[in-house]
């Protein structure tokens, strides 16, 4: 197949692709394969890192606000599937369809929708205007598909579909991770997994980074050997202030040693496949992958209750540091009563949607409306 740059490809994929190993990034690498092998020619526009090849993967991201502004005149693809979660890149996708009458989807992940809604006035005029002319709009929740449906997008053309594509297990191993994670993974016991970033929502820490320093002294006493790994999958040098500020206080309660922050980049399934239960402690979320992937993979999972979760997700109230560490409490006898962990397991509805989700790209790409089909994606 010849996926390149030149105009070759059916679909223009603009979002980004690892590293580092965000969920958008992540998805968008598990999902060149498949399209791939579906017969459909694609290019990955990565517009938050310099990685790629130039031909399928190619970086834009030194360049990306003029590149966009550039594409949206010259881009050669006929259908453009927006991962984005800035109003720009929504309104050049808007003005691409209605002024070059390309197909363009987009794919809703976090509140910055419904936040624009929240608040009112032009932005959430703008961000009407552009969802109401895309070909199709995927929605990780139902929340995302609630939000778009209010600002009068055709119930048609909304999709839902959560973000997970199942990673290949047998694929698995260390090599893609820090090395210095697995002597901490091994010196503890049981391991607990989280990932995130420094990150602020309303004035508190998106990730709930200051409740897993909490959550591990609170632990300790009944396990001594106790570990928390957190992955970040994005990290800025001026970001260690606040994990100054987190060791400081982890040290303050006795439990540095029992707290490990990795912010090299690289992959967070080797370590969630390690781990005895996986914790999302956020305060405003998307659909989270890697919830998806912690239960494709038999671990324990246990959520804040901010947004709709999977099923299987042992969830606590938000914010509640006494409900998580009785949920956490409550998983952690889950592994330890357990002998081996059934992994691999699809339901076939997820099954389904996947297989939806996939046919509804191809009839994009191939120049068929999303919505003549949308009993099979929706």
């Amino acid at each position: 197949m010849n996926t390149t740059r030149n105009g070759d490809a059916s679909l223009a994929i603009l979002g980004s692709y690892p590293p580092p190993y965000g969920g958008v990034a992540v998805h968008v690498q598990r999902l060149g394969p498949l399209l791939e092998s579906r017969g459909i020619s694609y290019v990955i526009y990565n517009g938050t890192s310099d990685a790629g090849d130039g031909r399928r993967v190619v970086p834009i991201y030194s360049r990306r606000r003029s590149w966009m502004i550039r594409y949206l005149f010259v881009g050669r693809e006929p259908a453009v599937y927006i991962l984005s979660d800035r109003l720009g890149a929504w309104l050049i996708g808007a003005l691409m369809a209605s002024l070059r009458g390309k197909r363009v989807m987009v794919r809703l992940r976090n509140v910055t929708l419904p936040d624009l809604i929240r608040r009112g006035g032009w932005r959430r005029w703008l961000a009407g205007y552009a969802m109401r002319r895309m070909a199709g709009i995927v929605c990780v929740s139902r929340q995302l598909q609630e939000s778009a449906g209010s600002l009068g997008v055709e119930p048609g053309r909304l999709f839902w579909s959560p973000g997970f594509l199942p990673p290949d297990i047998g694929s698995i191993g260390r090599k893609a991770v820090d090395a210095g994670v697995w002597p901490f993974v091994e010196a503890h016991s049981p391991v607990v997994a989280a990932n995130g970033k420094v990150n602020w929502y309303e004035g508190t820490d998106l990730y709930g980074l200051d409740m897993l320093v909490e959550l591990a002294a609170r632990l300790k006493g009944e396990y001594p050997r106790i570990g928390i790994v957190v992955c970040f999958w994005d990290f800025k040098p001026v970001e260690q202030a606040r994990l100054n500020e987190l060791m400081a206080r982890a040290r303050q309660l006795g439990v540095a040693e029992n707290l490990l922050f990795n912010t090299a980049r690289g992959e967070f399934v080797p370590v969630l496949a390690e781990s005895d239960v996986f914790v999302r402690p956020t305060n405003t979320d998307g659909d989270a992958n890697s919830i998806r992937e912690a239960l494709y993979l038999g671990v324990p999972a246990v959520a804040s209750d901010v947004v709709e979760r999977p099923e299987g997700t042992i969830l606590f109230r938000t914010r509640d540091m006494d409900d998580f560490e009785e949920k956490v409490r409550a998983a952690l006898k889950i592994t330890s009563g357990s002998v081996g962990r059934p992994r691999g397991l699809l339901a076939q509805e997820d099954r389904d949607r996947i297989e939806g989700y996939l046919a509804l790209l191809s009839d994009a790409a191939e120049g068929r409306d999303p919505v003549a089909a949308r009993g099979a994606h929706r």
